[in-house]
């Protein structure tokens, strides 16, 4: 590259995996007031989160707590996959209690917010308990979310919104897994296609979301398992291109949210910055670690955040046994310094 030729910001105009940027990374420690640290974790149900951890201390601490102090308390924590029903208030309930179990003066504590399934036709295994997530968000940091919501149209309980005054919109989405599976028209329960096809219905209302909120002047994150695994690189042994339906879901989705002019233009940020860095979020149970996973689990963000150098400080991916814990997947990160955003106009 020639000298002073600054490298576009792209991660998918050449290549799934460009050269890393090469720049100061600040660690996942970090807690300056302006950095904001975001975890995503698809969880793989809450039920282990929930227990009281067994020792002589009585202000024992819940495993979800003791994540949340291991990752030095992040201001938000988006949880897929947490499997509650939406008429189950206990559980909801015993999972904030679990969030602030233990707190001791100077520690933060957290509220939860819920996107739970609502689809009778659609969302009904396990007497409800499918699908759904949660975020949560540091109390002290609560006052600077200008709004959460769900969209109307998420009936599934995959979506959640989150606002903030200074202009980011965070994403927790757990985004649909394409099967052969039958899908049921949600008012009458007539069989209108297949779950691959509610994946792609599901892509471009993302999509419509997170382009008509960049075209108001936000910043957008998306962040969550979103159930593709974008090139070969990340996938291991292999990429899943069997049935060949799955190779029409990747193309559509990098297509929609990396290169076509007309959709989100989105960066890979793991990418962008680790470059071919290879690690991985989903690792199932049963077999040994690192012998089959992938990446599935991804931080998309706005052009906007990576255009002017230091807005995000880092990014990583928890790639460890410890980190997975009960689930089949681990957490990932991303870090991002608000105040280099004081300069932008706030959207309204």
């Amino acid at each position: 590259m020639p000298p002073g030729l600054k490298r576009h910001p792209s991660s998918t105009s050449r290549s799934i995996s460009p050269p890393a940027i090469r720049r100061k990374i600040s660690p996942p420690t970090q807690n300056r007031a302006d950095h904001v640290r975001i975890f995503s974790w698809n969880v793989n149900g809450v039920g282990p989160l929930l227990q009281k951890q067994l020792s002589f201390d009585p202000a024992s601490l819940s495993p979800l707590r003791l994540c949340l102090k291991r990752h030095h308390w992040p201001h938000f924590l988006c949880l897929q996959e947490v499997k509650i029903s939406s008429k189950d208030v206990t559980t909801q309930r015993q999972l904030e209690n679990a969030a602030n179990q233990g707190h001791v003066l100077y520690e933060p504590t957290y509220n939860v917010h819920f996107s739970l399934p609502r689809d009778k036709h659609n969302a009904t295994g396990f007497g409800g308990k499918v699908h759904g997530v949660a975020t949560l968000v540091r109390s002290d940091f609560a006052s600077q979310v200008r709004v959460t919501r769900r969209p109307d149209w998420d009936l599934e309980g995959r979506v959640l919104i989150h606002e903030l005054k200074s202009g980011v919109v965070v994403i927790n989405g757990y985004w649909v897994n394409g099967t052969s599976n039958p899908y049921r028209d949600p008012q009458t329960g007539e069989v209108t296609g297949t779950r691959h096809d509610h994946k792609l219905r599901f892509h471009q209302r993302i999509l419509e979301e997170a382009v008509q909120l960049q075209d108001k002047g936000h910043h957008v994150i998306l962040i969550g398992d979103m159930n593709i695994a974008r090139g070969r690189i990340d996938g291991h042994p292999t990429l899943r291109t069997s049935p060949l339906q799955h190779v029409k879901n990747r193309a559509d989705f990098n297509a929609k949210f990396f290169t076509d002019e007309q959709g989100m233009r989105g960066i890979d940020i793991f990418r962008h910055m680790h470059g071919d860095t290879r690690k991985f979020t989903y690792h199932p149970r049963g077999r040994s670690w690192g012998e089959s996973c992938d990446r599935v689990d991804l931080i998309v963000v706005s052009r906007s955040l990576v255009d002017e150098d230091g807005i995000i400080t880092g990014t990583g991916i928890c790639d460890s046994p410890l980190d997975r814990g009960h689930s089949d997947h681990v957490p990932l990160w991303i870090s991002v310094d608000l105040s280099k955003l004081h300069k932008h106009d706030t959207p309204e």
